[in-house]
């Protein structure tokens, strides 16, 4: 098995591991605040340049594992304090 493998396999049955430095020991559970809207559903299209503040947003989210109106936009997710990255795990983003 290559070590790629592995680490995918580590990273799909550990849910709270820091997608950049690969590791749980720092990492807590933390409501994370994400977008509003994505950039495709702003502007209708994809803009060249366009930077964007936030990583993810509600519309790119799988609806049941959001909350209702107006509380959208709160997940629940993950923090890391050495790498001061908020993630959330693969189920709550839409595929």
């Amino acid at each position: 098995m290559e070590s790629t493998q592995v680490w995918e396999d580590i990273a799909m049955k550990n849910t709270d591991t820091c997608p950049k430095c690969c590791s749980n020991t720092h990492v807590r559970k933390k409501t994370v605040l994400i977008g509003r809207a994505s950039p495709k559903a702003l502007f209708l299209e994809e803009r060249a340049g366009y930077k964007r503040k936030d990583q993810l947003a509600v519309d790119e989210c799988n609806p049941e594992k959001i909350s209702d109106a107006p509380l959208e936009q709160f997940v629940e997710g993950y923090y890391c304090s050495v790498c001061d990255l908020g993630f959330v795990s693969d189920e709550i983003r839409a595929k």
